[in-house]
């Protein structure tokens, strides 16, 4: 029984849906995602397992240093040889002295011997020795002629001063023809060196007047103490 369509409809062919291009691009993109899946998980079944780092211990053992040697000992140096000692000559041998026991000579004493008498003589008294006479003037020299002799300053050394030294110096002075005194010793001591150098030392100071002697002026002497008293 035949079907006849009722008028006034047009009847349109059928499409399948699922054979629509956007359905067919949809699947294709879907194959081509589960096979990049496929081949990229073969490249990983495929891929080597990396490697494992085994660390490596090492043992390392400290070695001490070495000690250094000692430097040999310097053997000490052999000592000198002595010198010969000298010989000694044997003391020649003591001569032989008889013993006291031996001798028996006997001595007999001997009697002191008298004492002689002496003649009495009659002793007078030794007269003491004469004084010295006063040296002779060398020609030329005047004697006991009268002066002018101003004293001179005396200088009393300050060490006698300090060690209360005092006493009278005696100096006899040789007065030239032109008033200066030449020549001076001292005729008595004051008792201190000191003193009488002082002594010496102002009379040779000392200026005079020109002795006299029948006009002419002529060499003489004089003698003139030296006082050094502290109170002055």
């Amino acid at each position: 029984m035949s079907t006849v369509p009722p008028s006034g409809l047009t009847l349109m062919p059928s499409r399948d849906p699922l054979m629509s291009p956007r359905a067919v691009a949809i699947a294709a993109a879907i194959v081509v995602v589960h096979l990049a899946a496929l081949v990229g998980l073969s490249h990983l079944r495929n891929a080597p397992e990396p490697a494992t780092i085994v660390p490596t211990v090492f043992t390392a053992t400290i070695v001490p240093p070495q000690p250094t040697p000692a430097p040999p000992h310097a053997s000490p140096p052999k000592p000198a040889p002595e010198p010969p000692k000298p010989k000694v000559a044997p003391p020649p041998p003591k001569p032989r002295v008889p013993s006291p026991k031996a001798i028996t000579q006997k001595t007999e004493p001997v009697a002191p011997p008298q004492p002689t008498a002496e003649p009495v003589k009659d002793t007078a008294p030794v007269a003491p020795p004469a004084p010295p006479a006063p040296a002779a003037a060398p020609p030329g020299r005047v004697e006991g002629l009268k002066l002018e002799c101003p004293d001179p300053p005396l200088i009393y050394p300050t060490q006698s001063r300090r060690l209360g030294e005092e006493g009278v110096a005696t100096v006899r002075m040789v007065i030239n023809p032109q008033g200066r005194v030449s020549g001076a010793d001292i005729v008595k001591s004051s008792g201190y060196p000191r003193l009488d150098r002082a002594a010496l030392e102002s009379a040779y100071k000392m200026r005079c007047a020109a002795p006299m002697k029948d006009g002419r002026a002529v060499e003489t002497t004089a003698t003139k103490p030296f006082r050094f008293n502290l109170d002055n």
